[in-house]
């Protein structure tokens, strides 16, 4: 349940914290007020799109903040699965916050979090209904999800064991679509020549794996070799055959250290380690004169060096960066041509695979069609009892069955069929349900789950949509009843519905200095008396008025 909301820099509110009691919270105001505004910051906390004209003019950030407390199950399992944790006292706080450039920020207990992660999280929280809910009723798409919805528990086993076959059944379709890829046999027979002629072209590069890098070094090589000459001749000159050079004046100090190395033994030390470096000196000037000497630069071996890369580089161009990705190419294009040959057979094959997964799948479509039939009865004779509470005592409300093809959710076709009022046909919900008929029907649903799911706080907005008099009495009374077991939030403009109220806030637009503020106070129950006579007679208030909002609230008590 939600035990405190906090806003800064929401559209008309500048700060506000409102801690929010358990059972029925009843919201009212004038029109423009801003009622709008808690809904949409709660939806912020629950993974919504950021619109930015919800950032208060004039502001550079805004921040939502929830703060809940809970020991679902089913929050824990989300939360274990993505790293995060209640504290110790089970409490969970979501913040938003919101930027004027657009951006935003979702936190859960102190950590960042994808908007992903935090509608998992708030989805095991609260459940928000507002119109858009209410209008999903009239998709008739939306239907089959109602209805695994109220028999989640019932029908977990049966989607399961049918979603393992389909997910089977998806892969062997996939690579038979792959495989034919609805082409005729001119398309099929031009693929077999481009593939053919892609294997021939690779092969007859006869490539191996390094030799493009060794071919760079000796072409660089070729390419500097006037250079490579002069320098190595150079270099031979001032080591050993030039007029002066290394190995000379070496040999020279040997001799000169030679001559007084007897006196002292670090003197003989360094002429030993001189005369070592003459000696290898005169190894490397023997290295390179042999280097010099076989030196052999012939302008036609550039030439051929200069083809083969030529070569390598355009297969690189057409099949990849490397000689690997080049050779890797090669054998998916055989494993390639090896299917398109072998096709008939592998398509014959996966054909007679589908076939059996389509037996195995059908049998267990049939039990989850079965299962969706007897939780179909349940939800309609629950349906029917809310739906009479309610007031609506000559509907008739059935789930119609159709066949469709395989799909991941089963073969079921399903659609909401109803009469609300006595004498008239049965007929697709959309075709004859009116906004006030659809509040009620939409409530009897809630009603229903909220004896199901461990979601602890339900959110009502435009749940008095079309309706007045008895009708907003009667719901009022249910929204009551569910308070009893769940938080309960509703936003509400009916006095009959607002006396229910075991909390009571009222939101109000005031100015000053030039700008727009909006606050929400708790009621107490003088407060309250004024605010269901203002809901009854807007702002002509009379002592009449005052007694029927006493009146209306005492009853509501009892």
């Amino acid at each position: 349940m939600i035990l405190e909301l906090y806003m800064k820099n929401c559209a008309l509110v500048e700060e506000l914290r409102l801690n929010i009691d358990e059972n029925l919270n009843i919201l009212t105001g004038e029109t423009g007020s801003g009622k709008s505004i808690i809904i949409d910051a709660l939806g912020l906390c629950l993974g919504e799109k950021y619109d930015r004209s919800f950032l208060r003019k004039g502001t550079d950030k805004g921040l939502v903040e929830v703060v809940f407390y809970s020991r679902n199950s089913n929050l824990e399992k989300v939360l274990k699965e993505n790293d995060l944790e209640l504290d110790e006292d089970n409490l969970l706080v979501i913040t938003r916050i919101i930027y004027a450039d657009g951006k935003s920020v979702a936190r859960v207990n102190g950590r960042t979090v994808k908007m992903g992660v935090l509608k998992q999280i708030a989805s095991t929280l609260i459940d928000v209904h507002g119109q858009h809910q209410t209008q999903a009723l009239f998709n008739k798409e939306t239907h089959i999800e109602f209805l695994d919805l109220f028999g989640e528990l019932e029908l977990e086993e049966f989607k399961h064991d049918y979603k393992d076959i389909y997910a089977k059944y998806s892969e062997v379709k996939k690579a038979l679509n792959v495989l034919t890829e609805n082409k005729d046999d001119m398309q099929i027979q031009r693929e077999i020549d481009l593939l053919k002629f892609q294997i021939n072209e690779i092969e007859s590069a006869n490539l191996s794996k390094d030799e493009y890098d060794d071919l760079l070094k000796q072409r660089d090589v070729y390419r500097n070799s006037e250079k490579i000459y002069s320098n190595l001749n150079l270099s031979y000159q001032n080591l050993y055959d030039g007029s002066v050079n290394a190995v000379d004046l070496i040999g020279n100090a040997v001799r000169e250290l030679s001559a007084i190395s007897e006196y002292d033994k670090s003197l003989s030390d360094y002429n030993n380690e001189i005369e070592r470096i003459m000696y290898e000196l005169q190894d490397i000037s023997r290295d390179i004169r042999n280097y010099k000497e076989n030196i052999n630069f012939e302008p036609y071996e550039l030439e051929q060096i200069e083809l083969r890369v030529d070569e390598i580089n355009n297969l690189r161009r057409k099949y990849g960066d490397s000689i690997e990705e080049i050779l890797e190419y090669y054998n998916n294009t055989k494993s390639r041509l090896d299917e398109i040959l072998n096709r008939d057979e592998k398509v014959e094959e996966l054909k007679s695979e589908i076939i059996k997964l389509e037996k195995t799948l059908s049998v267990k479509a049939q039990a989850l069609t079965n299962a969706r039939k007897n939780v179909a009865i349940k939800l309609e004779e629950a349906l029917l009892v809310e739906l009479k509470s309610l007031n609506m005592k000559n509907v008739i409300f059935k789930v119609n069955f159709e066949e469709s093809i395989f799909t991941s959710n089963g073969k079921d076709d399903i659609e909401f069929m109803i009469s609300f009022n006595l004498g008239e046909d049965i007929k697709p919900i959309y075709k004859v349900a009116s906004g006030g008929e659809m509040s009620r029907f939409m409530l009897a649903f809630k009603t229903i789950l909220s004896d199901i799911d461990q979601i602890d706080t339900l959110v009502f907005d435009e749940i008095d949509t079309g309706i007045s008099g008895i009708a907003a009495q009667i719901v009022g009374e249910k929204l009551s009843n569910i308070g009893k077991k769940k938080q309960v939030i509703c936003i509400t403009h009916l006095p009959q519905i607002a006396a229910n109220a075991d909390t009571h806030y009222c939101i109000e637009k005031s100015t000053s200095n030039e700008r727009t503020f909006t606050t929400i106070k708790k009621l107490n129950y003088e407060q309250q008396k004024d605010e269901i006579a203002r809901l009854i007679a807007g702002s002509n208030i009379t002592e009449k008025t005052m007694e029927h909002a006493t009146e209306i609230i005492e009853l509501a008590k009892r």
